[in-house]
Order: C-alpha cells, then sequence, then structure tokens
C-alpha cells in the first residue's frame, strides 16, 4: 500500500528534524550583501517556522540580484535560517533564471500550483518581489511589490490537505497597497509525496 500525502501537511510538519547542517553562520559575505526579500507565514502547522526567500546582491556593483535561496526560518531562535529537507526539494520546485534589468525570474511550484515572480533592485538597490495579483473582486493587478505573504491552506474538514493559495499584501506601481491571491497557473500533474522506504 503507497500512502500519499499533501504538500501542506510535509510544510506543516517539516519544520522539525529537516536537514540539520549546512546552515550559514553569517549571511553577508565579503562579496555579497544579504536581503530578506519575502518572508511567508502560513496559516498551518508550527508558526515558529515561517519561510524566507532571501537574496544576495554584489558589494562591489550592486545592480543586479546575484542569487535566491528558500528556506525555513526559526522566529523563536533568533531568525535562524535553516535549508528545506532534501526530501521536501523533491515535491517542491523553486528555480530561477536571469530576466531582463539585472532582476531574476522566479518560479516556485508545489501542490500542481506554478507560481511565477520576479525580484529586481529596487531604485535602493535592495531586491523586492513583484508579483501579479488578483484582489478578492476578481481585479488583477500586474507587478505588485510584495511586501509580506501567506501560505494559505486548502482544507477538508479542518484539516490541511493541499496549498490553496499565496496571500501577499503588496504596492502598485501608482502606490496603492493591496491585499491578493498572487496569480498561479494550475498544473495537470506533478509529484505527490510519498514516505520514504
Amino acid at each position: 500500500m503507497v500512502s500519499c500525502v499533501p504538500l501542506a501537511l510535509l510544510l506543516m510538519v517539516a519544520g522539525d528534524g529537516e536537514a540539520r547542517g549546512g546552515t550559514p553562520t553569517a549571511l553577508s559575505t565579503p562579496q555579497l550583501r544579504h536581503h530578506e526579500v519575502l518572508r511567508i507565514d502560513r496559516d498551518f502547522g508550527m508558526a515558529k517556522w515561517q519561510l524566507a526567500l532571501d537574496g544576495w546582491v554584489p558589494r562591489g556593483e550592486p545592480r543586479s540580484v546575484d542569487s535566491l535561496r528558500l528556506w525555513w526560518v526559526n522566529v523563536e531562535d533568533g531568525d535562524r535560517r535553516k535549508p528545506l529537507a532534501p526530501y521536501l526539494r523533491r515535491y517542491l520546485e523553486f528555480a530561477f533564471e536571469p530576466s531582463g534589468s539585472g532582476g531574476l525570474a522566479v518560479r516556485l511550484a508545489g501542490d500542481r500550483k506554478e507560481y511565477a515572480f520576479t525580484v529586481v533592485l529596487d531604485v535602493a538597490g535592495v531586491p523586492v518581489v513583484h508579483a501579479t495579483i488578483e484582489r478578492d473582486d476578481g481585479t488583477r493587478i500586474e507587478r505588485c511589490r510584495c511586501e509580506r505573504a501567506r501560505l494559505l491552506a486548502r482544507r477538508v474538514l479542518g484539516l490541511p490537505v493541499g496549498i490553496a493559495n499565496l496571500r501577499v499584501r503588496c504596492t502598485d506601481d501608482g502606490g496603492t497597497d493591496h491585499d491578493g491571491n498572487v496569480v498561479f497557473r494550475a498544473l495537470d500533474d506533478g509529484p505527490l509525496y510519498q514516505p520514504e522506504p
């Protein structure tokens, strides 16, 4: 018998006991300056574990985003970062590639949903997330600068069984604040988690 566990359940319990090594002692280096680009909390699981999208910008020529990383943050332990476990990375796809103007095009996929957004430098040289969102009234806002995010679980009988939405607070090019869900593309298939033998 093969049992499948939804991604939401994995994200609920994966904070403790995962990937204990590999956490850097310093996030910035002499060559690269660290920035927390976006903090993502969750409406399920252990509240002390949140997700962080971190970015690094070259100190010498801060004209582009050098790299990104998505990982756990323990808010009860000084915002200590911890890598996502290898088995979780098989079911949660995170990738980025250079886009125009020194930014990065980002793809985040899991639970048969694909989110696409960009990370670019603002006028101060700090990396920020721009995403297309849909407000509750159905209005779409392009290139909305995301300030905070919340991963919402799809629930059955109160239990998390998948990812419903990635909810954000963002600001449009005109300076107006919006709350809405990052627009995603539904995937026909994708890996479902299976416990390791």
